[in-house]
């Protein structure tokens, strides 16, 4: 008899060890570097920020009130006024949301938006490049 309890306590673990692998999802090729920030080149006279996290956060932010921002600067709350201090004029729009990993690929979960990663240091969303500062 105990040697049949232990039998199923090992065939149970075993089960659930090969279901969450079987289940878990993976980025096919490159991996993205979490909680940096990546920028745009200047387009115009703004700079495009985006971040992703590895609990499955992003940030994505237009703005013309600042060149750099740093990983905290970007997931805060308070954004907005940290832009303001950067800069009193100009303008910002900033945007997050939830990402999901589907077939290997990134997407955003409210609309299906490819975020393609190039390679650790260059990522590509809504049309634009985005590579780490």
């Amino acid at each position: 008899m105990e040697t049949l309890l232990k039998t199923i306590k090992s065939l149970t673990l075993l089960f659930l060890i090969a279901n969450s692998i079987l289940h878990a999802e993976k980025i096919s090729g490159t991996q993205p570097s979490y909680d940096k920030v990546y920028r745009s080149d200047k387009i115009k006279d703004s700079y495009y920020f985006f971040l992703l996290t590895e609990d499955k956060k992003y940030y994505y932010l237009y703005t013309n009130k600042t060149d750099s921002l740093t990983s905290s600067e970007l997931k805060s709350k308070n954004l907005l006024e940290i832009l303001k201090k950067k800069q009193s004029w100009g303008q910002a729009f900033p945007k997050k949301g939830k990402y999901t990993i589907s077939d290997g690929k990134i997407y955003t979960k409210l609309l299906w938006k490819r975020i393609e990663v190039l390679s650790n240091s260059k990522v590509k969303y809504l049309n634009k490049t985005f590579y780490l500062k």
